[in-house]
């Protein structure tokens, strides 16, 4: 969108300029300047134009002006100013009346001021508007890494650009695979001509394609009417934006009415950097606060089948492989009052510098709990000592940085890709839930120990109420040791021999201790589910 001659005219430089005819035309739109010094040169006006003259081609061919009007060319201009002076002392009253009666100003310009001086003040006008329309402030209450402040600065744009242009405008996010126009106008015009937003980029009806600038890709993509190619058609510019050679979006604006002009190209190109700014700052907010991990940690969590190639692209973005094999820690933070999240800075600098960080990255899942992933491999494996001693070296950082944060973790070592993540997470739950229960004086659970009560989904109040049972049993001392010897007798397979010999006492009083738990405990020993339950529950006593 250009400039009307009335705003030109306001402005300081164009003080001395003066309207001699066609006041009616003020508001006429200038979209570039043109210079007529021949007298045929009317022939290459295109529309819009803002036409400047010495007059010379008047001195030569007085009625050029007329022939301009009588074939419709000078009509479609903005405007006309004629230099005083050299070579038109004065305007001809014909011309004057020409102008008048098509309403098209013709301006007389001071003799000292150049053709190059007025392109410039007329270029600089119409780009300080168009800085001042797209200043879009940051709001500083915002994390530069959150969606949210992406989203309203790209919409912000938009708008500004419809604002500017009257063209509507589109950006597709590749990797959230969301859509965002600056006003309904786009899906409305979209809707008319059955185009689907991925037609935008890769359009699958008849076209052709004419690069604009190359340095950021800038095309024109023109849609014809497959029945009828002289018929209704539509064109849009389209540029792909880019952060260190991975694609982030794509920007579109809809040629709706006419093709853009030289403003207009610039005004996108404005855009088009503030656009690629946002995205520079999302991904420098991500490398540094660890959130473009969080992210694709999150879409995993909560993904489906219509999510894989999300899921791909973000991995991708993070140069992490989908095959990749990853044992998974959670981690929560049981003091209430604190917010591990809203020490993110702090909390993954103290993670780099434990052990627990090699070859591993951790990830928020909300404002006290977290994971962590770590990479394995043929050669990388950690043993259940081995990733306890990691993770308690985790631990005594973080609780000397935060001293009043309490920590409680879940394991489980088996190897699973980030496709499975969900599965993961919802198994270290299970073992921190069971370990509470089982465990309560452990901080750490690892799911080879905890895992097959998980895994036998024994209710929590049966698992409760078995808990209380063996507990109030070993207030007695005496039931401690029929305790011990149940413990045996079930490792050996019910076997009265194996377990006397175990146990350096007489088969008799092995028969005895089990003959009193039966009646204590009510043993179904001909279950096996029951049997494993029990066994399982006593490697968690202290017998």
């Amino acid at each position: 969108m250009g400039i009307s001659i009335k705003t030109l005219l306001e402005h300081e430089f164009f003080k001395d300029f003066h309207i001699v005819a066609g006041s009616k035309g003020i508001q006429k739109e200038v979209q570039g300047i043109a210079v007529m010094d021949a007298p045929d040169a009317y022939r290459w006006t295109k529309g819009k134009e803002l036409v400047i003259t010495s007059g010379y081609s008047i001195l030569m061919e007085p009625d050029c002006i007329k022939k301009s009007f009588d074939e419709g060319l000078m009509q479609i201009t903005s405007g006309m100013i004629i230099k005083r002076g050299r070579y038109l002392p004065m305007i001809p009253k014909e011309i004057i009346e020409l102008f008048e009666q098509y309403e098209i100003p013709l301006i007389s310009m001071p003799f000292e001021i150049g053709y190059m001086e007025v392109m410039q003040q007329v270029n600089t006008i119409v780009m300080n508007r168009t800085i001042r329309r797209f200043q879009i402030h940051q709001n500083g209450a915002m994390m530069l890494g959150s969606t949210t402040y992406k989203v309203q600065k790209i919409k912000k744009i938009l708008q500004a650009v419809e604002v500017e242009m009257g063209f509507p405008a589109f950006l597709y996010d590749v990797g959230e695979q969301e859509g965002y126009c600056s006003s309904a106008n786009f899906k409305r015009i979209s809707e008319t001509y059955g185009l689907q937003e991925s037609d935008y980029w890769n359009p699958t009806m008849e076209h052709n394609r004419y690069t604009l600038c190359d340095y950021i890709q800038m095309t024109r993509i023109r849609m014809f009417n497959e029945d009828n190619v002289d018929g209704p058609r539509i064109s849009w510019i389209l540029m792909p934006i880019s952060i260190g050679g991975n694609l982030q979006a794509y920007f579109i604006v809809m040629e709706s009415r006419e093709f853009l002009d030289y403003y207009d190209e610039y005004s996108i190109r404005i855009a088009y950097l503030l656009l690629q700014s946002v995205y520079e700052q999302i991904v420098i907010a991500q490398s540094i606060g660890n959130i473009g991990f969080e992210n694709l940690v999150l879409l995993a969590l909560h993904s489906t089948g219509e999510d894989e190639e999300r899921l791909l692209y973000q991995a991708g973005q993070q140069g992490i492989s989908m095959n990749t094999r990853y044992t998974c820690v959670l981690f929560h933070q049981m003091n209430e009052e604190l917010s591990a999240r809203n020490s993110r800075e702090q909390y993954i600098t103290v993670f780099k510098n434990s052990q627990l960080s090699k070859n591993a990255k951790l990830a928020f899942l909300d404002e006290n709990t977290g994971v962590v992933l770590t990479e394995l491999s043929d050669s990388v494996s950690y043993s259940q000592k081995h990733l306890e001693g990691m993770i308690s070296d985790f631990e005594q950082k973080i609780v000397e940085t935060f001293p009043k944060m309490e920590l409680e973790f879940a394991v489980l070592r088996e190897g699973k890709k980030m496709s499975e993540l969900k599965s993961s997470v919802e198994t270290c739950g299970k073992v921190m839930k069971m370990g509470k229960k089982l465990c309560p004086k452990k901080k750490i659970w690892d799911y080879e120990m905890i895992g097959p009560f998980a895994w036998l989904q024994i209710p929590e109040k049966e698992l409760e109420q078995m808990l209380s049972e063996y507990l109030d049993m070993m207030k007695d001392e005496k039931n401690v040791e029929l305790l011990r010897t149940l413990k045996v007798y079930l490792e050996n397979n019910m076997n009265f021999s194996v377990t006397a010999e175990k146990m350096y006492v007489h088969i008799n009083t092995i028969r005895k201790r089990i003959d009193k738990l039966d009646r204590m405990l009510q043993i179904d020993w001909d279950s096996y589910i029951s049997r494993l339950k029990i066994e399982i529950l006593l490697q968690f006593l202290e017998l």
